[in-house]
Order: C-alpha cells, then structure tokens, then sequence
C-alpha cells in the first residue's frame, strides 16, 4: 500500500495534475487575500490609526507599517487559503461529475488527490519562504517606525531581564550579569546585580541602580550601590555601599545584543545561534522557551498547509444531490481547532507548562489524524 502512494505521489506530473493544480491558484489567491484584508482591518488597522492621533504620524508613514506587517499576516492566513481553494476546486469537480468520471477511467482517489498534495507542497514552500526570508526583515522594521512615530527617537537595542556570563579563554566562569534592563546603543545597565568569582575563595556581590561602559578603562562603572563580600570563612563576610565602583571587564553584551530580536522575528539560522547561546550559557533571556517554539514552528507552519490541503480536497467530495452545507460548518470548525490549539500550546510551553516540541507539532498532529479519517471515509462514497 504505501509502496503504490509512493509511486504514485513520485511520478511525473501528468496534464490532469496540471490541470487541477492551475484550477487551485484563482480560489486560492483570492481567498488568502480576503482573510488577509479582514486581518488587517480587525487588528493592525486599527492599531495604525491609534498610531495616527497617538503621534500625529503621516499617512504614508502608517501605510508603510501596514504594509510591513502584512507579510506576517500572509504566513499565517495561506492556511486558511489553501483550505478554501482546494474545497472549492473539488466541490467544482465534483458537481460537474468530473470525480465520477475520473474513478470510472480507473483513477484511484489517492491518484486524484495528487495534484493537491503537490499544491499543498508548494504552498508550505511559499509559506516557508516568506517567514523566513521577509518576515525577519519586515517586522522589526515596523516595530522600529511604530517606536520612532511616537517617540521621535531610533529605536533602541535593548533587552529585559538579561543575564550575561563572562568566562575566561578556558571557559571557566569569571562574572554573572544581571540587569533588569539593557541598553545596547549606549551600554547601560540597570538594576543590575554582579556575582564576581575572580578572588579565589571569595565571592563578590554587587548591586547598582546603574552601570555604564567605559572603554578607556576597559571595564564597567557602577553607581549607587552595595558590595557584598562573602569568604568560605563567614566571619570574614562584610557590606558596604558606594557612590561610584569601577569593575574591569574584558567584553561588553552590546554586539551580541544588537544581534538579538524577538524570536518570531529571527530566521532560522539566527535562531538557532541564539538558542545555541542560551544552551551554552553565554546568555539568559526570558524568551527562550518562545526561540524552541518558533523553531519548531518554522518547520509545523509549513507543513500545517500540506495536511490542511488533503483535508479541503477530500470534503469537497460529496454524493450527488447531497447539502454542502454541513462541510463549510467542518471547514470553519477545523481552521477554529487549528488556530486555536496552536495559540493554547504555543502559550503553554512557552510557560514552560508542556515540551514546545510537543506544542509546535500537536496541532499538526490532529490535522493528519483528520486529513486520514477524511480521506478514507471519502474512498468508500467514489
């Protein structure tokens, strides 16, 4: 069985595929625009023209940023796109009796279904590549403007909650950075906490409101704040408080920093360097369970769309004479699933609640289990 779905799905593309897969693009085309457009009208329109009478910024300037979310918005509506098409086509084909005649011919449902397998891939590949070629271009850029509309300021390189170890040429493990916050441009810290292991036997604890580089010193200056020195011995450990303490360091975070975005907002081969710098320990972000997710997403969103696309097919298949009426309330419910398992797994792993691997894959999972029982139900009725 499986060795006959191979030779079939590997064999060349004969003029019935083409046929079916040029009949996909029309519906398809329209059909993601149209959700596109509602997108955009329910949430970003609305934030851009908050952005408008917020910070008095031009039109143009507002369209821009529309146009520069929509990409994001596209990846996450072909889905729903490629559902619509390839149930209309076959509802098309099958109301025109062409399903019957091609199974009369001797064409298997799995045959029929190979055009749309091969329209599933090729939107995955579309989907693929805009998130990972524009979207980690276009989305920063907008937020940049956004930011810039309303502050009049560029855009900061900056980071919440960020730990940065420094370790020496051995890897051995020097100094713990803490700070509330980071600013990269100027290379401030604040509410930043210091453990310092470089005096053996003793450990050097300090806590400022700010810290500021200073590279004619080749070191960190810190202002308003305590020392905490604490020895094996606890006799020896003692408190005190200053105005200004200079610690010299070999490296400052603010290029690695520069480098770093959200993870939504990463391609691939920056993700993986930050989720290799978190493994590493070199850093410590609260966005790590959220990297693991959106990599793995990277891979679930695309393939999301081949499975959806032998799903739609197959509900366009129905007896003659029979309501269609019911398969558009199993569309609506199944793109509903879809969304809404993803945003609940997302949420929960990056919560560190479930594996992200499990929540980016999950409603994968249940899109297979459908496309499987759809496709085999519909091969009993042509």
């Amino acid at each position: 069985m499986i060795k006959s779905i191979q030779k079939i799905f590997f064999s060349k593309v004969n003029i019935l595929d083409k046929y079916i897969i040029n009949e996909f693009w029309i519906p398809f085309v329209s059909g993601s625009a149209i959700i596109t457009g509602i997108w955009l009208s329910a949430d970003q329109l609305r934030q851009v023209f908050k952005l408008i009478t917020m910070s008095d910024a031009p039109i143009s300037l507002a369209i821009t940023i529309l146009g520069l979310h929509m990409p994001g918005i596209i990846v996450i509506t072909i889905p729903i796109g490629v559902l619509w098409s390839t149930f209309l086509v076959f509802s098309r084909l099958n109301n025109d009796s062409e399903i019957i005649a091609m199974r009369t011919s001797g064409i298997s449902l799995i045959k029929v279904l190979k055009p749309v397998f091969l329209f599933g891939l090729l939107a995955a590949f579309l989907s693929f590549a805009i998130n990972e070629i524009i979207v980690p271009f276009s989305n920063p850029l907008a937020r940049k403007l956004e930011i810039y509309s309303i502050y009049k300021n560029p855009f900061p390189n900056s980071q919440k909650n960020f730990t940065y170890l420094e370790k020496t040429s051995k890897k051995q493990l020097r100094r713990i950075f803490y700070a509330g916050y980071y600013n990269a441009d100027k290379d401030i810290l604040k509410n930043i906490v210091v453990l310092d292991f470089t005096r053996t036997g003793l450990t050097q604890i300090y806590s400022a409101k700010t810290a500021r580089w200073r590279p004619e010193k080749g070191g960190w200056e810190l202002y308003n704040g305590t020392n905490h020195f604490i020895s094996n011995d606890e006799n020896l450990s003692r408190v005190s408080s200053f105005d200004v303490f200079f610690i010299p360091s070999g490296s400052t975070p603010a290029k690695l920093i520069r480098e770093l975005h959200k993870p939504k907002e990463m391609n691939l081969f920056r993700l993986w360097n930050f989720l290799q710098l978190q493994k590493d320990s070199t850093i410590n972000t609260d966005d790590y369970n959220e990297a693991i997710v959106t990599f793995h997403g990277k891979f679930a969103q695309p393939i999301a769309c081949l499975l959806i696309a032998l799903i739609g097919a197959p509900l366009g298949i129905l007896p003659r004479r029979s309501s269609s009426s019911w398969n558009y309330i199993i569309l609506a419910l199944i793109i509903f699933q879809f969304y809404i398992s993803q945003s609940v797994c997302n949420s929960l792993a990056e919560t560190n609640k479930i594996m992200p691997f499990f929540a980016a894959w999950f409603p994968n999972l249940v899109l297979a289990a459908i496309a499987v029982f759809i496709i085999r139900q519909k091969a009993k009725l042509v």
